[in-house]
């Protein structure tokens, strides 16, 4: 993992993927990418219902995460639940509508927490997002990313770096880089400063 440049984490993360490495392309990934990867593959887990449910306690397990995590987020998902129907309950009193939405956005932020929570309590985060990302068979990375592209026009301003990922059938898309002690990580979300 030498990943002295952004052509280099590129093309180890290109690697990684034409070989089914999940890990090794998260690996590359950076930590914001991967919070927002988990935090989409944590509500696919909470919103699929009980047996996916308890394959995502088994894949926390399996990882590290105290099982105090996965109940937190049972638990602040029912209060949500809850606390939304009573909002929808309590429509025709304005009053109380009011009252029962604010109760439902701190039940939203308590919900919001839990999951980062949750993600902030794995030991390896891009071990456990890519463990979560292949469970669910993808959707929130394709299978396909990096594979038969190229990192062009790469600029450098410190510990950042933008370029330009291009791919089969004309793809173009930017894609930003950033350093952290000395390691470069592709940025996905990140965009070229105007």
């Amino acid at each position: 993992m030498a990943r002295a440049t952004p052509e280099e984490t590129f093309s180890e993360a290109r690697a990684a993927m034409g070989r089914g490495d999940w890990e090794g392309v998260f690996a590359c990934l950076d930590a914001d990418n991967l919070r927002r990867i988990g935090e989409n593959s944590i509500g696919r887990f909470m919103a699929g219902g009980e047996s996916a449910v308890s394959a995502f306690a088994a894949l926390c397990g399996e990882h590290g995460l105290p099982r105090e995590t996965v109940d937190a987020l049972r638990s602040g998902l029912q209060r949500m639940a809850e606390s939304g129907r009573a909002s929808i309950a309590t429509m025709s009193d304005p009053a109380a509508m009011m009252q029962q939405s604010r109760v439902h956005q701190q039940n939203v932020a308590a919900y919001r927490d839990a999951v980062k929570g949750t993600l902030k309590s794995a030991p390896d985060l891009p071990r456990f997002t890519a463990a979560l990302e292949r469970a669910l068979g993808g959707g929130s990375v394709s299978a396909r990313l990096f594979v038969g592209e190229v990192v062009e026009d790469v600029q450098v301003d410190g510990t950042k770096a933008w370029g330009v990922r291009r791919g089969p059938n004309g793809f173009r898309e930017d894609v930003g880089f950033v350093r952290k002690k000395g390691v470069w990580y592709v940025r996905l979300f990140g965009s070229r400063p105007k």
